[in-house]
């Protein structure tokens, strides 16, 4: 049976406050971030395509979007394309979404995984293990 001593449980709850703290504060960015990708990509916009798709005539569809990764794309008659979201936004949003990642696999390694601090005293000798 493994012990877990006061001080190994403190230092668990304070990675897990740190990592807690690290992922609310990554989620904050990322949903500012992913905001920002909105409004710069034209999704809210109720104007006609050609007012934000400028740059010559426009294929059919004349635009195509995704939500995750976040994209919004003009097509062209010419079969050029151009990126109405701005390129840092979804460079921001992964990089968020991975420190929580990161911080959810710490905090279930540090309370599920074994505590190579301490370790079950042997017993002494002439004793039988398990008594």
């Amino acid at each position: 049976m493994v012990t877990v001593t006061d001080q190994q449980v403190d230092d668990r709850w304070t990675l897990t406050r740190r990592c807690g703290v690290s992922a609310l504060l990554a989620s904050v960015v990322a949903v500012a971030a992913w905001v920002y990708g909105m409004a710069g990509g034209a999704f809210p916009e109720p104007r006609p395509t050609g007012e934000y798709c400028t740059g010559g005539p426009l294929a059919f569809p004349a635009t195509s979007w995704t939500w995750l990764p976040l994209s919004h794309v003009c097509r062209y008659a010419d079969g050029t394309t151009r990126e109405l979201v701005p390129a840092g936004a979804n460079l921001v949003v992964d990089g968020c979404l991975m420190v929580v990642l990161c911080c959810a696999v710490v905090v279930i390694g540090a309370w599920a995984g074994p505590v190579s601090a301490v370790s079950r005293p042997s017993p002494g000798a002439g004793a039988s293990p398990g008594r």
